[in-house]
């Protein structure tokens, strides 16, 4: 009697192990576009929140939003610092003419009476503040909104209000930006890059 011999199908250790090795570098691939898309909508997310705090400041104006059961005679606004990771939405207590007026004081940013320290998230950062026409950087800025138009104001520290203002946001990592426009008449949105 003789005995025929089947051939039977299977892998064999080298389909096997290159099978292998092309999922891992698939895989390896999809994590690291995945990661990178994250860091991307988050500097996108962290734009709108910006622009919407800004909003938020303005509209408490309008409303005429009382802080610490007090009128806020300079509007409210928003304190930005370039290389900071955080910004501060205040209620400006000073009136129009007295000193301090359109600046952060000690004081006019506390939370339990409305006013809030936003913290970015942590691989992003403010890169730049430029104001005016020619686009020219400052380390601080406070941008303020007074009653009861409410009126912009663009105030960088000790020098004079400007009628634009771009902020420049950065993902430190992949060193992607956006930017946020403001300027005096009180439109603000996230310019495309």
């Amino acid at each position: 009697m003789s005995k025929s011999k089947k051939q039977l199908a299977a892998f064999t250790l080298l389909e096997m192990t290159v099978s292998l090795s092309v999922i891992v570098v698939v895989t390896a691939l999809f994590i690291a576009n995945f990661k990178s898309a994250n860091k991307r909508t988050d500097l996108t997310m962290t734009a709108q929140n910006l622009v919407s705090d800004l909003h938020a400041a303005q509209n408490n104006t309008l409303g005429l939003t009382k802080y610490n059961n007090l009128m806020p005679l300079g509007g409210w606004g928003v304190h930005l610092e370039v290389g900071n990771n955080t910004y501060t939405t205040f209620a400006d207590l000073d009136a129009p003419g007295e000193p301090g007026y359109m600046s952060l004081n000690e004081g006019e940013a506390e939370i339990i009476y409305g006013a809030r320290t936003t913290t970015l998230p942590e691989e992003i950062e403010i890169l730049s503040l430029k104001t005016g026409s020619a686009m020219t950087p400052n380390a601080a800025i406070n941008v303020t909104f007074l009653p009861p138009d409410p009126q912009t104001n663009i105030y960088a520290g000790a020098g004079a209000t400007s009628t634009s203002l771009l902020i420049e946001l950065r993902e430190k990592s992949s060193q992607a930006t956006k930017t946020v426009r403001v300027n005096f008449l009180g439109l603000i949105e996230v310019v495309n890059d």
